[in-house]
């Protein structure tokens, strides 16, 4: 220790020593500083910036040892061989490398760090002595064996102690202390080595590939090192503010990020490089789990060929798609994907915008279930019915089987609710499809059709004598006595059938025979059924008549327009009249549209028939005192029949009506044969700034892929839903979630069926916009309408509204 001293303050200038201490500490810290960004990084830059950090290191314990010699006092005699010089720094710049890139790849393991703390520490010391060995000037040079091995030993053992401490260098603190055992690794190895040498001075040749040494070249050289690793460090300081600056930011998108519902996250190279708590929640995972795992990782692998699609996709082009992500559980979550490409880190990168659909599918499955459901016994309705007996008979014509449609209805039901109230006849209702249930296979359909009208499916192989027993359980089991609230009820029903392929080959074929034969099954005593039989059938002749008659409605002045008001739902104001058309027979009288209208659709009739109510319904609404819009409805035949959109167009031109006082309504079996052309169509007709109102929403196919297929103006809540509003707590609920879809998807909502008071303050409870029923005004056929049906109306708000508030 005492030689080594000796040697640094006799053997050496002090002054030039300094600086060389000076270079060694700067290097080293400024090669620190490129190893702590290269820990921070996460991607191929980070090989960079261990680059960087190998040449500023070998480059320092160069500088360190050429201005160190230069301080050796017996330097002025002292030359250096070009080729010994050059390698030496190669070696330390290389060395220095070579472990830094092992420390990168072991920083979690013992030996590796170990090995990359000796590599290191071996680097230097072979640096040091290809610069001895470059000397040139001296008679001899001579190594102490000792000095050699504990200057060596010195390099190693602070290197290890370096790169050990360098696993963190997220704080200050902690770089200056790896700065310390680095430039001790450096000096101690040096200065060690110089004690042990001892030299002979000898004659310089002449002409040699060396460079000179002197002091004042030191001074120069160490200067300049000096300037250059300032500057260095300098620009390194700088990037380290423009890095932080950048971390700032990102902290600030992290936090945005985090504030969102939707799951964020960005990815390059198909893997994750950042993702918010939204996509931690979602995918059940930790942050750090998702970041850098392959994104396909997270989707369902039914997905992957669509999400590699995408990925050949610029990101403009693409619209979101559902896919499927799953959890760390293995559940499958819908999502909806939206992308985008983006600069992330100086490098573009996708950023993706998941939106989880779980709520949504619960919500339309729900109200495809109330669509397709009766709401009072949860029994597939028309539309289900019809679904289910097409599909019945494809099955049967493709087996050639055999399929039965029974039509069924309870007979004294009316009574019942007129005598008990509508609570007792909808539990009665609930008891009698149980016990059909319990007769029938679950292969089998039982629907109800609306009122106390049923309709059963008998799907496989059926033989008459099959259906005649399993009609005959049905009744007798229907005819016993029901309980409810303490009453003891008795009722019976009247069934009618029709055998596929014997009464007809079609669902309407099939319902039309099976509906044909209950008739005749009541009107021969009831509490009983028939089977469909053609050649007895007189109501076909009936129908067909009547058919014909309708053919000729409108030329002999026969068919008539009624108007009901539809009000608003607070203040009681009239804002629409509904035309609602009527024949008046010269025979048989006023004929409801529910008698003449499936006869004018299924006849062809239908198209010739909408025109003369939309060309009429214009022309009434021309003449009224106010701008009150009028409502016409528009059926699913009409649409496949007639160009709708033209037919209106010339109607308003014709009678001078804007288009904006002018409501089309049409119900959802617009949609269900041709979807696209329905759209189309109806596209049409907003265009010319026709209002369109969705009707009898909640009863038929009310599907949310049509809401968002196409923007209604409102909905109308079918009367149906109205007649219990008050006395069944499931009705309530099925109309206020209606309520509240359709003002979340921003449409107003109109309610058919109002009857009564109560019937009133619920529904304003409720939220809806307008209101329209009998307990306003029945249809009337005006033509021009009276102020003093309009203030009886408000009148009945006002008083309403009165009784409410005190």
């Amino acid at each position: 220790m005492l030689r080594v001293l000796t040697c640094v303050t006799h053997d050496h200038d002090w002054r030039l020593v300094l600086l060389s201490a000076g270079i060694c500490l700067i290097g080293c810290f400024s090669a620190v500083v490129l190893l702590a960004q290269a820990t921070e990084k996460r991607d191929k830059s980070s090989s960079r910036w261990i680059l960087g950090a190998a040449g500023v290191f070998g480059s320092s314990v160069w500088s360190l040892h050429f201005v160190a010699m230069l301080a050796f006092l017996p330097s002025q005699h002292i030359a250096y061989a070009l080729g010994l010089t050059i390698l030496s720094i190669a070696v330390a710049i290389a060395g220095s490398l070579v472990a830094l890139l092992l420390w990168q790849r072991s920083r979690q393991h013992g030996v590796g760090l170990a090995l990359a703390g000796a590599l290191l520490g071996l680097s230097i010391a072979g640096m040091h002595y290809l610069g001895v060995g470059a000397m040139q000037g001296f008679g001899f040079v001579q190594l102490d064996p000792a000095y050699l091995a504990g200057s060596i030993g010195v390099s190693v053992g602070f290197a290890i102690l370096a790169l050990v401490r360098a696993a963190d260098l997220a704080s200050l603190v902690r770089r200056l202390e790896v700065t310390v055992w680095l430039g001790l690794a450096i000096c101690g190895m040096h200065f060690i080595g110089m004690a042990g040498l001892t030299v002979a001075p000898a004659a310089v040749q002449d002409g040699g590939s060396f460079v000179l040494g002197s002091t004042h070249l030191g001074l120069a050289v160490g200067l300049v090192s000096v300037a250059l690793l300032s500057a260095f460090l300098v620009a390194l300081l700088q990037q380290q503010h423009l890095s932080q600056r950048r971390r700032d930011e990102l902290g600030r998108m992290r936090l945005l990020a985090n504030l969102a519902h939707e799951v964020l996250f960005i990815h390059r190279d198909g893997h994750v490089l950042e993702v918010n708590q939204a996509g931690a929640r979602l995918f059940g995972r930790g942050v750090d789990e998702i970041i850098g795992t392959p994104i396909l990782d997270l989707f369902s692998e039914a997905d992957t060929p669509a999400l590699l699609r995408r990925a050949r996709c610029r990101s403009e082009e693409l619209t979101p798609e559902e896919f499927a992500i799953r959890t760390s559980g293995g559940t499958l979550v819908p999502v909806e994907l939206s992308c985008r490409t983006i600069a992330y880190a100086g490098s573009p990168a996708t950023a993706v915008a998941l939106r989880d659909l779980s709520d949504r599918r619960r919500d339309e499955a729900r109200i495809r279930h109330f669509a397709l459901h009766d709401a009072l016994t949860d029994l597939p309705n028309r539309y289900l019915l019809d679904e289910r007996l097409k599909l019945a008979l494809d099955a049967a014509a493709q087996d050639g089987a055999r399929l039965a449609v029974i039509h069924l209805d309870l007979d004294r039901f009316k009574p019942v609710n007129d005598l008990y109230g509508h609570a007792v006849g909808d539990a009665l209702l609930v008891q009698a499809a149980k016990r059909m249930q319990a007769e029938l296979r679950p292969s089998d359909t039982l629907a109800r059709l609306g009122a106390d009208e049923f309709v059963i499916v008998l799907a496989q192989a059926r033989t008459p004598a099959q259906v005649s027993r399993l009609a005959t359980r049905l009744i007798a089991g229907l005819g016993r006595a029901y309980r409810i609230e303490e009453q003891r009820i008795e009722i019976a029903a009247s069934a009618g059938i029709a055998l596929y392929p014997d009464d007809g080959r079609t669902s309407e074929a099939l319902l039309r025979a099976a509906d044909t034969a209950r008739d005749r099954a009541k009107d021969e005593g009831r509490a009983r059924f028939c089977f469909f039989e053609a050649e007895l059938d007189e109501a076909l002749h009936d129908r067909r008549q009547l058919e014909h008659e309708l053919s000729r409605a409108i030329d002999k002045d026969e068919l008539r327009l009624f108007y009901q008001p539809i009000v608003n739902a607070r203040s009681g104001e009239i804002e629409t009249f509904e035309a609602l058309i009527r024949w008046q027979h010269p025979e048989r009288g006023f004929i409801s549209p529910a008698e003449f209208i499936p006869l004018a659709e299924q006849s062809g009739q239908i198209a010739r028939i909408g025109q003369w109510v939309i060309e009429t319904a214009c022309a009434t609404a021309v003449s009224w005192p106010k701008a009150w819009r009028v409502s016409v409805n528009v059926s699913p035949s009409q649409f496949r029949q007639s160009d709708v959109a033209a037919m209106v167009a010339a109607a308003l031109a014709r009678n001078g009506l804007t288009p904006n006082r002018l409501v089309v309504e049409i119900t959802e079996g617009v949609f269900i044969e041709n979807g696209a052309e329905a759209v189309a169509v109806l596209t049409n007709l907003r265009e010319q700034g026709i209002r369109l109102a969705l009707d009898d929403f909640g009863t038929g196919y009310s599907s949310l892929s049509y809401l968002q297929r196409f923007r209604f103006d409102k909905i109308k809540i079918d009367q149906s839903f109205v007649r219990t509003l008050g006395q069944n707590s499931d009705t309530l609920t099925i109309v206020r979630a209606i309520v509240n879809l359709g003002h979340n998807l921003g449409l107003q909502v109109t309610v058919e069926g109002v009857e009564t008071i109560e019937q009133l303050r619920i529904l304003q409870g409720l939220g809806c916009d307008q209101m329209q029923g009998y307990l306003f005004s029945r249809p009337m056929p005006l033509t021009v309408i009276a102020d003093v049906h309009q203030d009886q109306i408000q009148n009945l708000f006002v008083a309403t509204n009165l009784k409410a508030i005190a």
